[in-house]
This record gives structure tokens, sequence and C-alpha cells, in this order.
């Protein structure tokens, strides 16, 4: 197993009440669990403990010792998040242009929810799918703004009670490329796309797709949604849904690329569930705050029994390999690098050709394995040595090698 180069250094305050630690006191509850399921779990329990190993620093001056074990990387994990989502903004900044931004929400029914549990991957990228062709078909429409803009999508499957709400958050540039590529145009101010147009047209592209995916049997149904498999049935939540008015949510513009930047970080690395929402956890219950949308946004604390509150941070794992955070149009990650300095010329922003420092992540403590002496935090000296603790399984490969 290959060591981390970064280490918690142990200064950070350690919330009460953990998610790993619920999945580790409560397993034998957590029900029938898929490999994706148990592959999350045993992260989880194990992350940041003497399992996976880890370094300990040791000031040969004062005698300070400090031992930090190893993240466990998954992506479900809250404590995984911090330096994962620091990292990746920072590599984000030389892409952020002199624009305006606009954030939209794309969601669906809810009546839609239960078929997507048991089609994650495909209902997923058909929620990909729709929103991509929306936006770019919308904003390359003369009558609305003809010009080929580019955004980012985070999937977030979840909401505020953990319960399934798939939708994606999308940061879009207020404005696109000219259709020859030879200029910019902008949106007028504080305004991008009807949302009337984007939600007719978001919900004809999901619709259309999900019927095609039922055609070429993509579609799985299970338990109460068996009956779905025979078209009849199929068709009347299709009716339902075309019903339906879907919600397309823009949000007034960014005032300046830093705004970006603080608002991504809310968003691209979040999980369901973070370990400081959660009040209070025993063997019987789990309390945590949520905020009621539905109630003027008031903050409340909601109590679910640990099985259920192991069900439904279950509910939001993704299935291997799916991308969670992608990039359309200008934005793109074909050939993005050329063309972001070529639109950045437009606007007469001179191009820094100097290396950048990753300045996002000063509290991290960056270390290496080559024997280098390293400051003591307690007494300031110099004189400090790392040690390497290996892994649980790492120990046992030693053991049956030796």
């Amino acid at each position: 197993m290959k060591h981390q180069n970064i280490i918690n250094t142990g200064r950070f305050k350690k919330p009460q009440y953990e998610i790993g630690a619920i999945f580790r006191d409560n397993f034998n509850k957590a029900g029938r669990l898929s490999k994706d399921h148990r592959k999350v779990i045993n992260d989880l329990i194990n992350c940041r403990t003497e399992i996976l190993g880890g370094h300990k620093l040791r000031c040969h001056t004062c005698g300070y010792i400090e031992i930090s074990y190893n993240s466990c990387r998954n992506r479900h994990c809250p404590k995984c998040q911090h330096s994962r989502r620091l990292k990746w903004l920072s590599e984000r900044m030389e892409e952020v242009l002199p624009v305006k931004y606009f954030h939209i929400v794309f969601t669906i029914p809810a009546a839609l929810n239960p078929l997507v549990l048991q089609n994650k991957e495909v209902l997923y990228n058909i929620l990909f799918k729709s929103a991509k062709e929306t936006l770019l078909e919308a904003a390359a429409n003369t009558s609305n703004l003809g010009a080929k803009i580019g955004f980012m999508a985070v999937l977030h499957t979840w909401g505020q009670n953990l319960l399934d709400h798939p939708h994606l958050h999308c940061v879009v540039t207020g404005g696109g490329l000219s259709p020859d590529g030879t200029g910019w145009i902008s949106c007028r101010d504080n305004f991008f796309i009807a949302v009337k147009i984007l939600s007719k047209l978001f919900r004809g592209k999901f619709l259309y797709y999900l019927k095609k995916s039922f055609n070429e049997r993509n579609l799985e149904f299970h338990g109460k949604l068996e009956d779905y498999r025979y078209r009849e049935r199929f068709n009347e939540l299709m009716r339902e849904s075309y019903s339906k008015q879907w919600v397309v949510y823009t949000k007034k513009p960014f005032n300046n690329p830093r705004s970006v930047f603080e608002y991504l970080g809310r968003y691209t690395h979040r999980v369901a569930i973070s370990n400081g929402r959660i009040t209070y956890a025993d063997e019987e219950n789990v309390s945590f705050r949520w905020k009621d949308y539905r109630d003027g946004n008031k903050k409340k604390i909601m109590t679910v029994s640990t099985e259920e509150f192991m069900r439904r941070f279950l509910l939001h794992v993704l299935p291997k390999g799916f991308k969670r955070i992608r990039f359309y149009g200008i934005m793109s990650n074909k050939d993005k690098k050329e063309r972001l300095r070529r639109i950045k010329s437009f606007f007469e922003i001179p191009i820094d050709e100097t290396e950048r420092e990753d300045t996002l992540i000063p509290e991290l403590a960056i270390v290496s394995n080559e024997g280098k002496l390293y400051t003591c935090p307690r007494c300031g000296g110099n004189g400090v040595s790392l040690e390497v603790i290996p892994s649980y399984y790492e120990r046992r490969y030693y053991k049956n090698t030796s």
C-alpha cells in the first residue's frame, strides 16, 4: 500500500460522533449489503486508525511525539474531503474567466426517485446528459444567447433529511464563445435564460432518454417497481412525469471569480452528511441537524433509528468509477487549457507562465519519506524524525513472507 504524503497533524478538533463509528458499533444492524456498500463501510470504519498505518513524528529535543494515521481516501468519507477539495480548487484557479457565473440546479420529480435508486448508473448518466444538452442547446439558440457556453456539473443525490433527492448543481459561464469562435458574447446582467425554457427542454430530454433506456431493456425493476417492467405501467409513469412541472432553479450570478471558488468549495466534494452535523448517536438512535426548506429554511434536529440512519447514508453510495463532477462546452477537458488561454486573450488578461503555488492548502503538513528533519510543533526545534507506521495489511504481508 502506498503511503499518503499528507498527514493529519492532529490539531483539528475531532467531532464527538462519527459516521464510521456508528457503522462500526452497529454493523450487525446494517442488513443486506452490496459489495460496494461493504467497501465504503470498511473504509469509513478504518479511516485514520492504526489499521491503515501512518506516521510518527518524534522530537529529540523536547520528547514530543505525534502520531497521525492515514486516511482511507474514499470519496464517501466525510473525513477525507477537506484536503482533496482544496487541492481540486487550486487546480481550477487558472480556469476561471473574468465573467459572471450562474448557479443552475436541475431536479427531477420525486416520483422517479425509486427508479433512480434501482438504476443509479443509467439514470445519473441520463441526468448529466439531459442537463448538458439543455444548457448547450438553449444557449446556442440565437433567440436566447447564440453562443457556446461552458459549465461544470456536480451530482448530489441527497436532501437535508438524508433521503434520496438526485439533482445537479451547475456553475455556468454568463456568456460564451461566438459561433465563429472569434469573440465573446455576454449575457444580460443578472439574467441567463428563462427557467421555463430550461425546465421544459430538460423534462423532454430526460424523459426521452428514459423511454429509450426502457425500450433498450437497460432498466431494472425490483420489489414495488416490478410492475413497471410492463409497458402499460411504465407509460403511466411517463405520463405522470410529463404532467408535472420540473424544477430548474437559477440563482443570481456571482460577484467575482473568488466568489465562484468559495461557492464551489461547498459543493464539489461534499458527502451526504458530515460528522459535524451529528448531534447524538447511540445503539438505538442518531440525531442530526438539518434545514427544513419547506418551513422557511428553519434549522431543526431530526432523530431516526440507527438502522434508518445507516440505510439513508448508504442510499448515496455511487457506482464504482462513476464521475460525479463533469465539465462541458468550453470547459470540457479536451484542449481546455489552450481554449481558455484563447478566451482570456479576448479580455486582455496577462498570462502568467510561472508555476503557481498551491496557496489553498497552508494548514496541511506535507511530508516525504526522504529522512528530512521537521520543525517540532511544540518547541520549534528541528531535531524531529519521521517514522512510518506500517498498516495492518503490510504487517500481515511481512509476517507471511518472513
